[in-house]
């Protein structure tokens, strides 16, 4: 489903269940995490957009 097609209350239910997640297992998200979430809300990045910002932070390319 594309972003456009989530309604803001829609997008800011799944963040939500996702910070609820996170409290569970007893982690906080970081400051840019928190940052990309709020873009997610008002439309501005989509998951991918997150899934990318997370992966170019903290994974790194291993060449063997």
């Amino acid at each position: 489903m594309p972003i456009l097609a989530l309604t803001p209350a829609e997008r800011q239910k799944i963040v939500n269940n996702t910070l609820g997640t996170l409290r569970v297992e007893n982690l906080s998200p970081s400051e840019s995490l928190k940052t990309g979430l709020e873009a997610y809300v008002n439309g501005q990045k989509t998951t991918a957009d997150l899934l990318n910002d997370i992966q170019s932070k903290y994974v790194t390319l291993r060449r063997g």
